[in-house]
């Protein structure tokens, strides 16, 4: 089922062939007005995620738990907590901590603080969050939230540890993870919050109870995400009614690993093909609210087997376009072509708004890195905010809020 990638057209946005409008980018004064560095600082803090941590003892096997369905009853307007302020709002790594804007306004681009979270002196030439990367001064970026929108997921840029922010600022440290340089945009969160995926052995998830009260429960995958060994790196995306989780498959083809993308249904354990191979990579994945389709950021770079040096080439930007394909449909048996992309660019990560009707991402265009917002079909991308150029990942994640509250 060979797939051809489309060429990349000319855009009248590509910095390549064309200098950005000015009126798209954000002024520099108020960008440097509002964003304040964040890190995680306070070891109290981190004392207390190990601590939820250490109760998660038990792994494997124990009986099935509960996937988390989704919620039934939208939160209320008192019920967001220390995230009231992203209520309906994209939140997003801005390279220097956690922002949040309204995409009908890019000029209302905050700094979102959190408990736990302490400020960076902006003029500190090495800031603390590098100092040591292994330890909890490593600034953290978004990976979703639940449905409720009072769990966020949180990932560790530099070495893949992941946390759950509670509505009151707590902080649970998530079982697993992926270690360094794996793709901390995953939305490896259950809709309720509970449950995170972990992926093992290159042919299982494990799903771990966040509260360390169940035993972590093993989905066995068929056709298997591959060999880890290779340096692949899988991806993830759990479906809004906590049914069925999307996962990359990667098989040998000549020197290299090609992915395709399958849906696997955690009652039954049965898989289906919803992406034929024939993109060189696959860099994310993200359901519609709805839970009808994936949105599925691909490009045409392939990554060799053995990688040289033992590096994946995927942590950093490659060309990539953003693709709509059907979580439920059955693929012909002959496929000749991959759907059109909505749009073109050098896309990390994305999200869907709240209704459905729009997508927010990161573009690492070759003018520099930014926050897009554009219609479900692609139409009508706009740039909200520039990044900073000196981080491999970002995060960006849209509250399930109410807008206009």
């Amino acid at each position: 089922m060979a797939v051809t990638i489309q060429p990349r057209p000319v855009r009248p946005d590509d910095p390549n062939e064309r200098a950005t409008a000015p009126e798209l980018l954000i002024p520099e004064a108020r960008q440097r007005a509002r964003r304040r560095r964040l890190a995680i600082g306070a070891v109290a803090a981190s004392t207390m995620a190990l601590a939820a941590f250490a109760v998660t003892a038990s792994l494997d096997g124990g009986p099935p738990q509960s996937q988390g369905a989704a919620v039934d009853t939208p939160a209320g307007p008192a019920s967001f907590g220390v995230f009231e302020p992203a209520s309906g709002r994209i939140v997003y790594s801005d390279g220097l901590g956690l922002s949040t804007i309204d995409p009908a306004d890019p000029s209302s681009s905050q700094a979102l603080d959190l408990p736990g979270l302490i400020d960076i002196d902006p003029a500190d030439p090495f800031p603390a969050r590098f100092r040591d990367l292994s330890g909890p001064v490593a600034y953290l970026v978004p990976a979703g939230w639940s449905a409720d929108g009072t769990k966020l997921a949180l990932t560790n840029e530099h070495n893949g540890t992941s946390y759950v922010m509670d509505a009151g600022g707590g902080l649970t440290r998530v079982p697993g993870g992926g270690g360094c340089c794996w793709f901390v945009t995953d939305p490896w969160l259950s809709p309720d919050g509970t449950v995170a995926i972990e992926v093992i052995g290159g042919d299982r998830l494990r799903l771990n109870d966040l509260g360390g009260l169940r035993a972590s429960r093993i989905i066995k995958l068929d056709p298997p995400v591959g060999d880890l060994g290779t340096g692949i790196v899988p991806v993830t995306a759990w479906s809004p009614d906590g049914a069925r989780i999307a996962y990359t498959a990667y098989e040998q083809v000549g020197s290299y690993l090609l992915p395709s993308a399958f849906v696997v249904d955690l009652d039954s354990g049965s898989t289906r093909q919803v992406v034929p191979p024939g993109f060189g990579h696959i860099r994310q994945m993200a359901w519609s609210p709805d839970g009808s389709r994936l949105l599925v950021i691909a490009g045409p770079y392939r990554q060799a087997n053995p990688e040289p040096r033992g590096l994946n080439p995927l942590t950093s930007p490659k060309e990539t376009g953003l693709y709509l394909v059907s979580a439920n449909g059955i693929i012909p048996a002959v496929e000749t072509s991959a759907p059109p992309p909505i749009a073109y660019g050098h896309y990390v990560a994305a999200a869907w708004s709240p209704d459905g009707a729009q997508i927010a991402a990161i573009d690492f265009a070759g003018s520099g890195r930014r926050l897009v917002v554009m219609g479900s079909d692609g139409s009508a991308s706009r740039v909200l905010d520039d990044l900073p150029t000196n981080d491999l990942f970002t995060g960006v994640a849209w509250h399930p809020g109410p807008r206009g509250r």
